[in-house]
């Protein structure tokens, strides 16, 4: 009596050939989302700074006193001009240059340095 045998399923090259095609396409696609993700959160942080800056100006506009720090920046335009303060997405903390006589705050990232 013979014996039926099927003869269906994929040999071990074939298996090794689509994890190689597999490994190649990850190998690929990480350094391109890293670099994706990482432009993203640049310009997140950009945006975040004209934000506060035009916010500033405003404030000041509005005749609001001119601020010296970042805790006296936040404070005054948290709620009335801005919503939340906003907060660089690597969760770095910002800087600000306060200008004598109250001119344009200029808010910088350490991570994301403007050239």
């Amino acid at each position: 009596m013979k014996m039926f045998r099927k003869d269906e399923g994929f040999t071990l090259v074939e298996l090794m050939v689509v994890v190689l095609i597999i490994g190649i396409l990850v190998a690929i696609a990480v350094p391109i989302f890293n670099a994706a993700k990482a432009s993203a959160q640049q310009k997140t942080c950009f945006a975040n700074e004209r934000t506060v800056e035009g916010a500033y100006q405003s404030y000041l506009a509005g005749g609001g006193a001119a601020a010296t720090d970042i805790p006296t920046l936040s404070a005054a335009l948290t709620g009335n001009y801005v919503k939340t303060w906003p907060v660089c997405p690597t969760g770095a903390v910002y800087t600000a240059a306060f200008p004598v006589g109250g001119g344009s705050v200029t808010l910088n990232c350490p991570t994301h340095v403007h050239f």
